[in-house]
């Protein structure tokens, strides 16, 4: 079964399953970051009763979700990669191929035409989702700094004229900048899922920090004199926080 994703269906939510055999004597079922990992007994593998624990897997998570009925929402918006789909980022489609070696470790590598090349390992116990989300942040990162830069540049030498000490692409999803008192200007790449404005704001939102270190009133004045409409970008970064991500 390798590293395989399935897939059951939890009370409406299509749910990552990874089986996975190991020597024990007792199946055993727990939630991951990316997907459900359900380890049973290596006999079962070669035998129908595999789909006995599946069902008794399947019958746990939906007892766990009617304690806890958010517990599950964090697979809903899972994206899953595989050979042949469109990685969409920045208002461009990039051509995913994904294949296998006998690498010990993954690699990116965009090719012409827009193919993005995804080599991952052949062998070993490692989630292949998680991988390959990491290395299309990794891509994307190298990929979007000069863009986000450029927009930094633009606006703090049209409205600031502040010195900026860096800029830099992170991957989190605590927040969507920061600024710190270094004049380090931080984003999260997880913004090039948004709309062009968006970005814009984000990086006005971090320049104005330049002037006021906080939110107060001064700051929010800064910010709209800019941009006016800038309550309409908070309010789409909060109702796509889960969205905008890999």
């Amino acid at each position: 079964m390798g590293n395989k994703l399935y897939y059951i269906e939890i009370d409406g939510i299509k749910v990552p399953l990874k089986i996975i055999e190991e020597k024990r004597a007792n199946a055993r079922v727990a939630l991951g970051g990316t997907h459900v990992i359900l380890r049973v007994p290596k006999a079962f593998l070669f035998t129908s009763n595999v789909n006995k624990h599946v069902e008794w897997a399947s019958n746990w998570l939906r007892q766990l979700k009617a304690t806890k009925p958010t517990l599950l929402d964090r697979y809903v918006n899972l994206k899953v990669y595989n050979d042949g789909d469109i990685f969409k980022i920045g208002g461009l489609n990039f051509l995913l191929e994904i294949i296998s070696s006998d690498k010990e470790s993954g690699s990116i590598k965009l090719q012409k035409e827009g193919i993005l090349k995804i080599d991952i390992p052949s062998k070993g116990n490692y989630d292949s989702h998680k991988l390959i989300k990491n290395l299309l942040i990794k891509f994307s990162q190298k990929y979007f700094l000069k863009h986000i830069t450029e927009r930094v540049n633009y606006y703090n030498s049209n409205y600031f004229n502040k010195p900026i000490n860096s800029v830099r692409l992170k991957y989190n999803t605590s927040n969507w900048g920061s600024c710190s008192t270094g004049k380090n200007l931080n984003f999260s790449v997880r913004l090039f899922f948004a709309p062009p404005d968006v970005i814009d704001y984000v990086v006005i939102h971090e320049l104005a920090h330049l002037i006021e270190m906080n939110h107060s009133d001064k700051f929010w004045k800064i910010v709209y004199n800019i941009m006016p409409d800038y309550i309409q970008k908070e309010k789409l970064l909060k109702a796509n926080s889960s969205h905008f991500d890999f």
